[in-house]
């Protein structure tokens, strides 16, 4: 199939994109719209991406999964939840997320409640003190029930 010379230009711009980090292909159809690509445009650089290996969605999941918790040390509904914005199915994020050590979890559960503990210090012990570690804890991406017997 010949391309016209926009749709090259957009395929060789898409292909940079990609190799500087992964990406999604929801971000590239973002990316592509808010360039003025026709949605058949649009179809036929993400079939290029994948065929020639520039966009992979499982790949895509992997690295978001790893960096969000690993670098970020993000909970699993924070990355749960950026995963559903990126558009991912819940079986491929599910499975991504069963890859993720439940030690190292705990970990990050730990250093964000050390923080929050170190930054509250001066204030008074009770409930109130306890919900907002609690808050900041769920916002971090950890559920109510982790929180609660890490506190």
């Amino acid at each position: 199939m010949a391309l016209d010379g926009e749709t090259h230009r957009l395929i060789i711009e898409m292909e940079r994109f990609c190799a500087y980090q992964e990406r999604s292909p929801f971000e590239i159809k973002l990316k592509l719209r808010r360039k003025g690509a026709t949605e058949i445009q649009v179809e036929t650089i993400i079939q290029h991406l994948v065929a020639k290996n520039f966009l992979n969605e499982s790949r895509f999941v992997d690295a978001y999964v790893q960096g969000k918790s690993s670098i970020k040390r993000w909970g699993a509904q924070r990355i749960k939840s950026g995963l559903i914005a990126h558009h991912i199915s819940e079986s491929i994020i599910d499975q991504a997320l069963s890859t993720l050590s439940k030690s190292d979890h705990a970990a990050h559960l730990l250093i964000w409640l050390q923080k929050k503990q170190n930054s509250l210090k001066d204030e008074a012990e009770g409930p109130k003190k306890k919900a907002k570690i609690v808050r900041f804890l769920l916002s971090k991406g950890f559920s109510l029930e982790e929180i609660l017997k890490a506190i």
